[in-house]
């Protein structure tokens, strides 16, 4: 089994609480969130239901909110909490390595 591949997105004083930050890991569009209780999580940038940005969306009690219809996810899991979305979003591995932010492109699966 193939060790997954880890990419340098950014350093851990460029990502504010709460403020998704945009970044792009192998072709892929995602958003870097810290969360209030300093935890970090990747998802896909754009919302399951109708491919709006999350990057404006708020951030509370470890979920991201679309700013177009309103729908929760989960970012541990990526799960919709709120219709109208009922797809999950795309979860990828976050990795720490002193102050630097490594993300994994390939999607976490249930």
């Amino acid at each position: 089994m193939e060790t997954p591949e880890f990419h340098p997105v950014a350093e851990r004083d460029q990502v504010r609480p709460g403020v998704p930050l945009r970044i792009e890991v192998a072709g892929r569009r995602l958003l870097l969130i810290r969360t209030q209780e300093d935890s970090f999580h990747a998802v896909d940038e754009f919302c399951s239901h109708e491919e709006a940005t999350l990057a404006n969306g708020a951030v509370r009690d470890g979920c991201i909110a679309c700013p177009m219809h309103g729908s929760r996810f989960d970012l541990t899991t990526g799960r919709p909490l709120e219709e109208p979305a009922t797809e999950p979003l795309g979860v990828y591995p976050v990795r720490l390595e002193g102050d630097r932010i490594l993300v994994c492109p390939e999607p976490i699966h249930d």
